[in-house]
């Protein structure tokens, strides 16, 4: 789950607001004649029209592209690991400001009167690239005590000795997979960050988890910074193509999932 930003052109909204009213009036009729007459008219509801994919002119193999956009609710989301690097809440939500105001809407329409707003878009979103190319990008993550069956559970608090046999045994099952954090996993006893790479750690302090548990709260130094800046560029493709098809169209049509 997570923040997705999809953008479509006005004759796929329009295309999708006919399929929406048929497919209303078609589980709201009851008086079917027959089971085979149901299906008959279920295939026959006009298409729903997704979204086009469109690569980045720049970054063609990224996941943002010119008309989707994404960030998930965990940590590595653009939403949550931006902020954390540049100290500002410069995410999605505020880098569209200007287009969306204060609507909590879902879906709304992008036409000529939202040209201003979209290139105030574009100039935040590239504004969030030149912070992001400048600055540490540091991070944080908590590790609270873990859960799972007893007998995968420290039975008391480990020694220092103990801790790194763990790992070794972790290292050992696992072979010589070169992970990273984006890789690691979790267990009963703990999370392993890696076996050839892991993570760049310069502190680490007691604080609390999501769910106020005492925790290890650890810095870190994010290898992903380039991944950012890249999505960031890409959001100002996404405001030039939604500049673009309001252009040719005189509108497209903007959603806002999550």
């Amino acid at each position: 789950m997570g923040l997705d930003i999809y953008l479509y052109t006005r004759d796929q909204e329009q295309a999708n607001n006919v399929h929406d009213k048929a497919s209303e009036a078609f589980y709201e009729r009851e008086d079917w004649a027959s089971e085979s007459e149901r299906k008959a008219a279920l295939e026959a509801l006009p298409p729903y029209a997704t979204y086009e994919k469109v690569a980045s002119e720049k970054y063609p193999d990224h996941l943002f592209g010119r008309r989707y956009l994404r960030s998930s609710y965990n940590g590595s989301g653009f939403n949550r690991a931006v902020p954390d690097m540049v100290g500002k809440e410069h995410d999605l939500s505020w880098i569209f400001e200007p287009v969306r105001g204060g609507s909590d809407e879902y879906s709304f329409e992008l036409t000529e009167g939202s040209l201003a707003a979209l290139e105030q878009a574009k100039a935040r979103a590239l504004q969030v690239a030149a912070e992001l190319g400048g600055c540490d990008p540091l991070r944080t993550m908590t590790e609270s005590g873990m859960v799972g069956p007893q007998d995968h559970l420290w039975s008391q608090p480990p020694t220092e000795e103990q801790v790194l046999d763990w790992y070794r045994s972790e290292k050992a099952k696992n072979g010589e997979r070169d992970d990273t954090w984006g890789e690691g996993y979790s267990n009963g006893k703990g999370t392993v960050l890696g076996f050839k790479k892991g993570l760049e750690v310069l502190a680490v302090t007691l604080g609390r988890d999501i769910l106020g548990r005492l925790s290890a709260v650890i810095v870190y130094r994010s290898e992903a910074l380039d991944s950012y800046i890249q999505s960031a560029e890409i959001v100002a493709e996404f405001c030039d193509e939604a500049l673009s098809l309001i252009k040719a169209d005189g509108s497209c049509f903007m959603h806002w999932s999550g």
